[in-house]
């Protein structure tokens, strides 16, 4: 049940890759090959975890395995099984890890890791996580937090690291500062290994493993200053993806075109993209396909095509779990030279797409209308201006709360400038009649130019005010408003469209759809001396925020960000805390009284990597920081404005 991206989703191959669901091609087995329902512990990020088959099967038919038991205490475990007539059977434990309970972590479920691969020295090389308790990935009297190198029998070769100075079993321990591992790889023909390593708030992280190395977390996030810490070749901010997962190498000799062969591909869990990245060239990633649905695995078959594991829901919500909705994605090239830069599902500059005159700079074509909203997200250093071009005859399908549904072809802009008018970038939404858009974005960056296709996203200085980290989003077919977090963030719904007699234009130009104007919701924006501190608050993370702070939605947060939500629902004013309290002892989300132990405030008002919402960072305060920490000074505890 599951959903399939289509093949337009893949852009970047110039003859569209084909792509189908493993039930398409393939039978599953009547019976597991391997079943450790009874041994495993499944709490949260446990389980089993790992899977790795000898690099000579079926010569060697063995099967390796990393998983977390709760018998007779909670802890990683790495077997080998042997694969008998599509059974696993003959268990040997090779490798035991420590009790969980000893170690603690904020939710000691969490940050397992788990990867496991073959080395070209015939070593397996093991991923762990820190399980949430930061400090561990730094200690040598602990395993989690690192990367592991075993003997193929679950000795400890005598050439690690840390063989001569560390104790029993932690000889085993390759390389730390791990914080949770989700891919390893190897480049093919070379001893290069390669980690994903999902970050907290600032950075995840594609590092090369090196024997001895410390990649150091907690002590760094990203890159650092500090000498005695490894640097990883690439690291992204969470305005290009949140939990990075899978890492497979795609071989030289693959099907794929240039730019694909030798690549490392990687998914991200929460941005539903697979990218790839030039190991000896890592400063920037390259889009391969969108829409995928919580990839969590890549690997490559063994006729060159890409399998992508969809873990298909999201775990942190019980209330949001489908069952049945996992599933294997295949992806083959079928031919065709590929031409880099070239796209030919989207136009390549505003001009093309009808969307922009050449007769007035930065004027939009023939029967665009001007609109506003009431509190757009804000971005800092640049002011937002909108225009919408509807299809003749059609409707918008609109609703009291939800996102409202544009007819199919109708076009709606959204351009960023500075104060003083200069263009920076513009995007381009086109509806596809069912609440998702194609979306596309064009930069200004040469004077005189036709405004140009961002061909893949960039996160880099804007030119404006380099002091500001700007994300430029790659295009997308079929971006859907519900989930879309950073860059392509739109916004339309009858709380930010209410502005003035803005929708009663619309009403006599026959664009809605059955509705009663009267009592629709509207936001307000931070500057409206007409609302309450706490509307314009509420309003503010409505714009911002509720995009990933709602049931299902990508935070790691409880609290609620939607208006519609009733105050006390929303669990603003509370100590509870997903996402950690920034070392700031008795924190809460808002502390009355106390902006500077109340969390909200505390990210908001961050100029770094920690700055909420992502993608914001800069030298600049959002408009609402002032008005926060005063209605968080004023705040009663019995009474809340």
């Amino acid at each position: 049940d599951g959903y399939v991206p289509t093949p337009t989703q893949h852009p970047c191959l110039a003859n569209m890759p084909r792509t189908e669901r493993a039930g398409d091609i393939m039978d599953l087995m009547e019976a597991p090959l391997l079943d450790l329902s009874a041994r495993v512990d499944t709490h949260w990020e446990r389980g089993l975890i790992g899977l790795q088959l000898h690099p000579e099967y079926p010569k060697q038919p063995y099967l390796f395995v990393v998983y977390v038991t709760k018998e007779p205490y909670t802890h990683h475990v790495i077997s080998r099984f042997t694969l008998n007539d599509d059974k696993a059977d003959e268990e040997k434990i090779l490798f035991v890890g420590d009790d969980q309970a000893y170690l603690g972590g904020s939710q000691p479920g969490g940050h397992q890791g788990g990867p496991i691969r073959f080395g070209p020295d015939g070593c397996l090389y093991i991923g762990i996580g820190e399980q949430t308790e930061d400090q561990a990935s730094q200690s040598m009297e602990t395993l989690q937090g690192k990367v592991l190198r075993l003997n193929i029998d679950g000795s400890i070769p005598e050439d690690n690291p840390f063989y001569a100075t560390a104790q029993g079993k932690y000889r085993s321990i390759f390389a730390l500062g791990i914080r949770n591992p989700f891919g390893l790889a190897f480049k093919p023909g070379t001893d290069r290994l390669f980690e994903a390593d999902i970050g907290k708030s600032s950075f995840d992280e594609v590092n090369e493993i090196k024997a001895g190395r410390n990649y150091g977390w907690p002590l760094a996030e990203g890159f650092s200053d500090d000498p005695a810490l490894e640097n990883p070749i690439h690291a992204y901010p969470p305005a290009i993806g949140r939990s990075i997962c899978g890492s497979v190498f795609y071989p030289e000799g693959g099907d794929f075109p240039n730019p694909w062969k030798g690549k490392l591909f990687i998914t991200d869990w929460a941005a539903n993209w697979v990218k790839a990245i030039d190991v000896d060239a890592p400063e920037t990633l390259i889009d391969f396909g969108t829409g995928f649905n919580n990839p969590v695995a890549i690997e490559v078959a063994p006729d060159g095509a890409l399998w992508v594991l969809n873990r298909g829901t999201r775990w942190r919500d019980n209330k949001k779990f489908r069952h049945n909705s996992s599933f294997l994605t295949r992806i083959s090239y079928v031919g065709g030279d590929y031409v880099e830069g070239a796209d030919v599902r989207y136009p390549q500059d505003l001009a093309e797409a009808g969307a922009w005159s050449a007769a007035m700079p930065y004027r939009l074509g023939e029967g665009f209308v001007g609109f506003e909203m009431n509190s757009p997200a804000w971005k800092p250093g640049v002011r937002s201006r909108y225009w919408v071009k509807m299809p003749n005859g059609g409707k918008i399908a609109v609703s009291p709360n939800e996102d409202w549904v544009f007819p199919e072809g109708a076009l709606i802009a959204q351009h960023f400038e500075s104060e003083s008018g200069q263009a920076h970038e513009t995007h381009l939404f086109r509806s596809n009649g069912d609440g998702t858009y194609q979306a596309t974005a064009y930069t200004w960056a040469k004077a005189g130019a036709t405004p140009a296709l961002v061909s893949q996203s960039v996160f880099k200085p804007m030119p404006l005010d380099e002091s500001i980290m700007w994300l430029s989003p790659g295009p997308t077919p079929a971006l859907d408003p519900k989930t879309a977090i950073f860059g392509f963030q739109p916004q339309f719904s009858a709380r930010q469209l209410n502005v003035g007699n803005q929708l009663t234009d619309w009403q006599r130009r026959g664009w809605l759809g059955e509705i009663d104007l009267k009592g629709l919701p509207r936001l307000s924006s931070p500057g409206d001396p007409g609302a309450s501190k706490i509307d314009r608050i509420r309003s503010y993370l409505d714009a911002n925020c509720a995009s990933c702070h709602k049931p299902g939605g990508a935070s790691r947060g409880y609290f609620d960000g939607r208006s519609e939500t009733a105050f006390e629902d929303q669990l603003l004013v509370s100590d509870l805390l997903m996402a950690g309290d920034m070392g700031v002892e008795g924190a809460g989300l808002v502390k009355p009284g106390e902006p500077e132990k109340s969390i909200l405030y505390l990210r908001l008002a961050d100029k770094g990597g920690f700055r909420m919402p992502p993608g914001t960072t800069g030298p600049h305060d959002p408009p609402i920081l002032k008005l926060l920490e005063e209605w968080i000074r004023e705040l009663d505890t019995k009474e809340n404005d």
